[in-house]
């Protein structure tokens, strides 16, 4: 519900409503008050001044407020105390007759005051009033003046023409000013307003919760602070310090939201360590404005387990890379763990053909004593045959040329290509072929 503002007052409508012919007078000055009942009702105040063009003892103004509204009681007076008047009604339209104590003399001019209590006149709903008024005089109008004063715990909504002016207080009230209207022209007023009542600010608040939700800041933030308003005229301190938490939520969103989504790209680009260090910014600025952290929470968790995994995966590579095979399976087993409790099917997978690849190479138990027993001749054999073979190697290895690579890089180039494998760049049979060339060219320089 909008809280800027509509007041349709002053629109000049020609004989639209006309009041009886009578004697030519001329109002100098017209001020009309109303003050607006929450009941309803309203009470107006007319302070006349008139300037006769003739002997004048009586004249008829016009009483029309809206079709349901109708005038339960007036009393006018001048400076020497009350006048006789009585409401007349002639086809349907209620007239304020006033009869004034001897003839008025033509040029002189006169004042007096009428008090109107109207019943029915303001349209008062759950959330909203209005109020309208049609006023026709059949005398010109040098200097008219129109007032309207709002209930006690209203705001006002709408009115119109852009030159009345508003004033604001414990109640608002609309002033608008005329001159020059022609006789035999009515005049028109309506206003509308907002009921600060609980129900009310509870629904704005209710808005301002969805649109938060949504990450509408800028028509939440208006919400809350309307809300807001109404429990302070209220006096719903609780509830004035809920709308206070939302806004200031709102301004820690407006700062941590762009470094989340920041984060977010960097822990979807698999940049753990960077990503990490964003949410954690996040969480300071949630923090410090009563925004939950949960989400934020958890992925702060993710990408320190992730760290941690891909750290036990290197941890594994360079075990492999030295020949410590036992360590290395030991590392790449905490890596799968982690990878498991992430949820990573993939990086479970990778991790399992590493630990597929090394297990054949681990160090086997040392046979039972009954078989070694059993095999003492084979034992001798083969050591004569190792001899042999050892002499022969001894002469090749003299005759062969230096390596154009030292062991250190060779071994660095297998860690690499272990890399390439685990992260998917290579397929197995590939990079069997690949770690069983390099570990061939090992061997052939030790």
């Amino acid at each position: 519900m909008n809280s800027k503002g509509l007041l349709l007052i002053g629109i000049v409508i020609p004989h639209l409503m006309m009041v009886p012919a009578q004697e030519k007078i001329t109002i100098t000055q017209f001020d009309q008050y109303y003050v607006l009942l929450p009941s309803g009702n309203l009470k107006a105040t007319w302070d006349i001044t008139i300037l006769p063009e003739g002997i004048v003892k009586s004249m008829i103004l016009h009483a029309f407020f809206s079709k349901r509204a109708y005038v339960n009681d007036v009393v006018v007076s001048d400076a020497q105390g009350s006048l006789n008047s009585r409401m007349i009604d002639r086809e349907s339209v209620p007239l304020m007759e006033i009869t004034f104590r001897e003839r008025l003399v033509q040029g002189e001019e006169y004042h007096f005051t009428c008090e109107l209590d109207v019943w029915k006149a303001v349209d008062i709903g759950e959330t909203e009033g209005s109020f309208t008024l049609l006023t026709g005089y059949n005398f010109p109008i040098e200097k008219l003046n129109v007032t309207t004063e709002l209930p006690a715990g209203t705001k006002l909504r709408n009115y119109f023409p852009a030159d009345g002016k508003v004033t604001s207080g414990e109640t608002s009230s609309i002033f608008w000013s005329m001159g020059s209207v022609p006789a035999g022209y009515n005049i028109q007023i309506s206003v509308s307003f907002d009921l600060l009542s609980q129900a009310f600010a509870d629904n704005l608040f209710a808005d301002g919760v969805n649109l938060y939700t949504l990450h509408d800041f800028d028509n939440a933030v208006e919400k809350f602070q309307q809300a807001q308003e109404i429990y302070q005229s209220l006096n719903f301190y609780e509830k004035v310090t809920e709308c206070s938490v939302y806004l200031d939520r709102i301004e820690g969103m407006k700062i941590g939201l762009p470094v989340f989504e920041e984060a977010l790209t960097l822990y979807q680009d698999k940049n753990y360590a960077q990503a990490g260090s964003k949410f954690t910014e996040v969480q300071a600025v949630y923090q410090l404005h009563q925004i939950s952290t949960d989400e934020v929470d958890g992925y702060i968790e993710r990408c320190t387990t992730y760290l941690e995994a891909y750290s036990e995966l290197d941890r594994g590579d360079e075990q492999a890379d030295v020949g410590n095979y036992q360590e290395a399976v030991d590392h790449y087993t905490k890596a799968r763990e982690l990878f498991s409790q992430l949820g990573d099917t993939v990086m479970m997978a990778q991790v399992d053909s590493l630990i597929q690849q090394i297990t054949p190479v681990t160090p086997q138990p040392t046979d039972a004593p009954a078989e070694r027993r059993g095999g003492n001749v084979l034992v001798v054999v083969g050591l004569l045959a190792a001899l042999g073979v050892g002499g022969a190697l001894y002469v090749t290895k003299t005759k062969k040329p230096v390596p154009v690579r030292t062991e250190d890089e060779i071994r660095e180039e297998m860690r690499q290509l272990k890399a390439r494998f685990v992260y998917g760049e290579i397929n197995k049979k590939d990079y069997e072929e690949q770690l069983a060339s390099l570990e061939e060219q090992i061997k052939n320089q030790t």
